[in-house]
């Protein structure tokens, strides 16, 4: 009896052994069209009893110990088909089944990861969001980035500087309320907070996704009005070898000939960019280069750069789902420019006098990555960046930006048979430091060092397959340093205490989103959002110190910073033409408020003892200050598609924007604060003072500075705004033979400040009297109702069936002559002729055994 007693457990122990030995195993690869692996794809045959799996970076699965009998597997990925296959397993088989997915057919499907950061369906997006293929930017010969954003509903550029449905205007270069990403990666410099577009590897953009709305929660600092991620290109099964050379001429104004300052040779430009992708075993190559040069359409201007990057990532074999890599860039460009026009006419393309700067300035990131997927659907990662922006140049106003970045993210995806839940959270610290220039007669922003530390995490509900509910938080700890020149020699520093004193320490609460999408029909998608934005004050709105001919630019050390939200109610209805042409339409409407907004506000903030020089004794100038509280409404409608039409690929991306910004403290007393950091406040009297009272728009003699008096509108419109803009883009390609047509809408801007067109600027500069006679006369920057600005660019290509394209490109057709901020000209009609190779390898074929197309 006890030996029955102990052999019986031992009897059952051997009996499910053998039983377990006897179960099945099911093992492949999904992959998509063409032939390119598909990663964190869902292969499930039953989620509640553990029979599921994700596939790693090459697309493979493996789900084991499951008994023999027959079963429904079922593939997804996101913008994919889904694929239902049944299987019969067999006790103690290894059954291979490869998959292939296909593309959805809606536009709506498209994958996007910046709204969530990870994978997700267009339509699905709790917030509005457009995409620009990399393909439609090479084909324009578009060779940086900022000049691309330009075709994007509801994006405007100034000088460099973007702008998303009017939550900011211009400011100098300073300070950006729209965070700038490459491949999840803060394109943002570490002393102005200015986006450097040049560094953008253009050969090698897959797409740009560009968020619209508060963001902070998942970006922090700076997305305060919206997100801009380029993603760049992986190599696939094919090697990829794309080569581009292109030349171009500028033609002389129309209206106005004489600013045309050059004799027989017109101002010309030429250039050259390379782009390689290939995988070699489990390593992925990405090499990018480019070289460009121009000599100017402004007088006195002209310059050549050259940029490299190299993109790497290995697979590793035998520990699946991990991966790890490093990408590099470097950009060096040389050349001259100018930032004030001389005034109108002839003077149009003519610097103001001294202000001819010789610039070189050099780029250079670092950016090693690790990844991890388990197979439980777990994802690790880290990403971190070293970007150096150093600006030199002959005019004491260079800085050597170094900013270190550093995040930890984690996700993971939950699929229930009622609802799938994903969570992402990251862990982010930035370190930011900010010196002159070694051997510089000066610097813009002298020696300051800045931390920054944030938590974050975002939930995503997904009940019934078409209720999304989107929620997430984040908080930060911020910490700002400046240090001034001690005596005791060159290059000895000390820190200032106000300023460490007056720093921001933390946010006193966290921010939070809350985001809903409802799929209501097959191809309808309403959605709602709320969300919570703040910005920090960059090193260059406290600490600027220069001057631009006779304006001081000033420092603002109790520089506070600005917080707001977003909300936005919007419909995506997916709609198609015949069977091969699909678009959707999309119509929002938007609330944005800003508290503590920061702008370039002009006042007596500057340091008086410079303006004898210019033989006068005022101090007036430019300074970043606190306008108070502002709000922009509006509406947007958007209309995109891709697809044939008949014989005809059609691609189409056009949008109208209406937006309506406000200032709420019109007429209230500006707390002013002058670049020694003593608050000017009520005292500050700006009609006391007979030489300068000129300066402001201030007919009722008011004695103390509000935003009104600043402004030329007689209204409370913000400064720098376009209220109506519209964007169409449309690309025809029949037989190899493609036809676009860009044009771009702005309508005037109404309001801009005051002291640009005062009558005593006017009376003392040659160049401000341009600005006023502008305004009244040709209305280039109208001053009251009038034109607005219609830009046309086009091109004609033939694609030849070798892999050689040959385009004809005509930018600014109408040869408008248009100033996207004040004392500027925008380039006129140009002429381009691109000729471009390129040349795909042979795809591996997968493995034939079980394969599922």
């Amino acid at each position: 009896m006890k030996f029955n007693r102990y052999l019986l457990p031992v009897f059952f122990l051997l009996l499910s052994s053998a039983l377990y030995s006897q179960n099945a195993k099911l093992s492949g690869r999904v992959i998509e069209e063409n032939k390119e692996a598909l990663i964190s794809a869902n292969v499930v045959i039953d989620a509640s009893k553990g029979w599921g799996a994700v596939t790693d970076f090459d697309g493979n699965y493996e789900i084991k110990n499951l008994p023999a009998g027959s079963y429904e597997v079922v593939v997804r990925y996101v913008g994919k088909e889904d694929q239902k296959i049944k299987i019969t397993l067999a006790a103690g088989e290894n059954k291979v089944l490869n998959i292939t997915l296909r593309d959805k057919q809606q536009i709506m499907d498209e994958v996007v990861i910046s709204g969530t950061k990870y994978e997700t369906k267009l339509g699905e997006q709790t917030v509005s969001m457009d995409v620009l293929k990399g393909t439609s930017l090479a084909n324009q010969n578009i060779t940086s980035l900022d000049e691309g954003m330009t075709k994007v509903p509801g994006v405007t550029i100034a000088d460099g500087q973007v702008n998303i449905r009017g939550g900011a205007g211009w400011s100098y270069g300073a300070g950006s309320r729209v965070q700038v990403l490459v491949d999840d990666l803060p394109l943002l410099t570490a002393d102005a907070s200015d986006a450097k577009w040049s560094i953008v590897p253009m050969e090698n953009v897959e797409q740009v996704e560009v968020i619209k709305g508060a963001a902070s929660a998942l970006y922090g600092s700076g997305a305060l009005d919206g997100v801009i991620n380029v993603r760049t290109a992986y190599p696939t099964e094919q090697t990829y070898f794309k080569v581009t050379g292109y030349g171009g001429v500028i033609e002389g104004p129309s209206y106005t000939p004489d600013m045309k300052w050059w004799g027989k040779v017109p101002p010309y430009g030429q250039g050259v960019n390379v782009a390689y992708r290939q995988k070699v075993g489990q390593n992925d190559i990405v090499i990018g280069a480019a070289y460009d040069s121009n000599t100017g359409y402004l007088d006195s201007s002209g310059g050549s750069s050259i940029r490299a990057n190299i993109k790497y990532r290995y697979r590793f074999k035998k520990i699946v789902g991990l991966n790890m890599g490093i990408n590099v860039s470097g950009y060096y460009s040389w050349g001259n420019t100018f930032f004030f026009w001389n005034g109108l006419d002839s003077n149009a393309y003519k610097p103001f006098p001294k202000t001819i700067t010789v610039y070189k300035d050099y780029r250079f990131t670092v950016d090693p990555f690790i990844d991890y997927y388990d197979k439980k659907g777990n994802q690790f990662k880290f990403v971190g960046r070293f970007f150096n922006a150093t600006n030199t140049n002959s005019t004491g106003q260079g800085s050597v930006p170094n900013r270190y970045y550093g995040e930890l993210q984690y996700h993971r995806r939950w699929e229930f048979k009622k609802f799938d839940f994903n969570i992402v959270s990251g862990l982010v610290n930035v370190y930011d430091d900010v010196n002159p220039p070694k051997g510089a007669s000066g610097s813009l922003f002298g020696k300051n060092n800045s931390y920054n530390f944030s938590a974050y995490v975002q939930t995503d509900f997904k009940f019934w397959k078409k209720f999304t509910v989107s929620f997430g938080a984040r908080w930060e700890y911020f910490r700002q340093v400046h240090y001034v020149q001690d005596s005791t020699g060159p290059g000895n520093y000390y820190q200032r205490l106000d300023t460490v004193q007056n720093s921001i320490k933390q946010l006193p609460y966290p921010l939070f989103r809350l985001g809903l999408n409802y799929q209501a029909a097959e191809a309808t998608y309403i959605r709602a959002s709320f969300g919570q934005g703040f910005r920090y004050p960059t090193i260059a709105e406290r600490f600027v110190s220069t001057n631009v001919g006779p304006i001081t630019i000033a420092s603002n050390p109790l520089l506070n910073p600005e917080k707001g939200y977003s909300a936005e109610l919007g419909l995506k209805q997916g709609f198609k033409l015949g069977k091969g042409w699909a678009g959707y339409m999309d119509i929002s409407g938007f609330w944005n408020q800003y508290d503590n907004m920061m702008e370039f506000s002009f006042g007596q903030y500057g340091d008086r003892a410079y303006w004898p020089n210019f033989g006068h004794d005022f101090g007036l100038g430019f300074s970043s200050q606190n306008i108070g509280k502002t709000r922009i409404l509006g509406t947007e409608l958007v209309f995109a598609g891709q697809g044939k039409i008949g014989p005809v690929d059609i691609t189409l991306l056009t949008g109208y924007t209406y937006i309506d910004p406000r200032s709420l403290n019109w007429n209230d007393s500006l707390p002013l604060v002058n670049y020694q950091g003593y608050q000017l406040g009520n005292g500050y009297n700006p009609g006391s003072n007979s030489a300068i009272k000129g300066a402001y728009n201030n007919p009722t003699g008011v004695t103390y500075l509000t935003y009104a008096q600043t402004s030329t509108s007689s209204t409370n419109i913000l400064k720098y705004r376009n209220r109506h803009t519209l964007k169409v883009d449309v690309t025809l390609e029949w037989k190899g033979l493609e036809f676009n047509t860009n044009l771009q809408y702005s309508s005037y801007v109404e309001n801009v400040d005051y002291a640009f067109v005062s009558p005593l600027l006017s009376s003392l500069y040659p160049a401000f009297a341009g600005l006023r006679q502008s305004r009244e006369e040709k209305q280039l920057i109208p001053i009251g109702k009038g034109r607005g600005d219609i830009v046309l660019n086009m091109h004609l290509a033939y694609n030849f069936k070798q892999g050689v394209r040959v385009a004809f490109i005509v930018k600014n057709v109408l040869n408008t002559e248009y100033t996207p901020r004040p004392a500027y000209l925008e380039t006129p009609r140009n002429y381009t002729l691109q000729v471009s190779y390129t040349w795909h390898g042979k795809a591996k074929k997968p493995k034939a055994e079980g394969t599922i197309n």
